[in-house]
């Protein structure tokens, strides 16, 4: 789910309209990346391969996020949509790493500290997402 994130979040990048948020998927990008990296660990602990499992969460949010945006003819009320879009994949993201961080805990897993860091800054990047809205739309209402 994860490279599924990253790669959402280039493409959210890209259909913004609005530089605040195009920059912030494009860190958040990033990020996520990274954090893919840090769970590497996590598959090594339980000798497992990482591969692709399709969430039916984030699908059904993608379908609502496109079906939304599909009828949309201004850009501002597009980026509304993308940024409430963003507030329900950190949502998402965020129970996920908990999820891992319980497992990780249940089985005396050495990379919970690894977890419980990208839970704190997941936690962060939410807040801060949480009241984020685009410079267009400040200007327009």
């Amino acid at each position: 789910m994860e490279q599924e994130l990253a790669d959402l979040q280039t493409e959210l990048a890209e259909a913004a309209t609005d530089e605040p948020l195009e920059s912030y998927y494009m860190a958040h990008s990033e990020a996520t990346a990274e954090q893919l990296d840090r769970l590497e660990p996590l598959f090594e602990g339980l000798g497992v391969e990482p591969g692709a499992i399709e969430s039916a969460s984030l699908s059904g949010l993608r379908t609502e996020r496109d079906d939304r945006v599909a009828d949309l003819q201004d850009p501002v009320l597009g980026d509304l949509v993308e940024a409430e879009f963003g507030r329900a994949i950190e949502r998402l993201e965020l129970t996920k790493l908990e999820t891992l961080l319980t497992l990780a805990d249940r089985m005396d897993l050495p990379m919970r500290s690894s977890l419980r860091s990208s839970r704190l800054k997941q936690r962060a990047v939410s807040n801060e997402f949480r009241s984020f809205r685009p410079d267009t739309v400040r200007s327009r209402f």
